[in-house]
């Protein structure tokens, strides 16, 4: 009945890391020594892919996870994608927009309030969350920033990744309902 989760993010430094830092208000360099995120090591400035896909294998090989989906915004993705398909991992591509993300979004905000949403105070998803508002349109609500400037990929993330888990447990949920339903169902009840 609860949540667990984290954030790692992977910084990008395009136009200059101090730069960055200053205009964040986040001191990256000790939040990568902290082991909250990781600074491209790219001269490019941008996030580098691989390293990405490497740092989800050595956390799935670390605590020997069975990995139930990889939710990802199909939105520039093509080549994890490729990468994680090759490995077998389950995909569970989420649809950015109120159709997809409104009940996630209003189920995260309850779950959160009910205190069965746990994280281990991360100050960059903290920081995430403190930059993103909520935006309520005619058919949803979902995420959103205040200005361009805001930063909230690590939150955004997190919801795609919850999407995916709430359809994990719900479909358990359901196949434990009916599994425990048919064990106590008489012919009757079948016919």
């Amino acid at each position: 009945g609860q949540f667990y989760c984290d954030s790692h993010s992977f910084v990008g430094t395009k136009y200059g890391l101090d730069s960055k830092i200053k205009r964040d208000g986040i001191d990256y360099r000790s939040m990568e020594r902290a082991g909250e995120c990781s600074i491209t090591r790219l001269d490019s400035g941008v996030i580098d892919y691989d390293e990405l896909f490497d740092y989800v294998q050595n956390l799935v090989g670390q605590y020997n996870w069975k990995v139930k989906a990889i939710a990802y915004d199909p939105y520039n993705a093509q080549t994890l994608i490729t990468k994680f398909e090759k490995l077998n991992y389950p995909l569970f591509e989420v649809r950015q927009g109120t159709k997809t993300l409104n009940i996630p979004t209003r189920n995260f905000r309850d779950q959160l309030y009910d205190d069965k949403i746990k994280h281990n105070g991360n100050k960059i998803l903290a920081y995430a969350v403190n930059n993103a508002i909520l935006k309520v349109l005619n058919n949803g609500w979902q995420l959103d920033k205040a200005r361009n400037s805001n930063r909230i990929d690590p939150i955004a993330a997190l919801i795609n990744a919850f999407v995916a888990g709430m359809d994990y447990y719900q479909e358990s949920e359901d196949q434990q309902h009916a599994e425990d339903y048919y064990k106590t169902a008489t012919a009757a009840d079948l016919f």
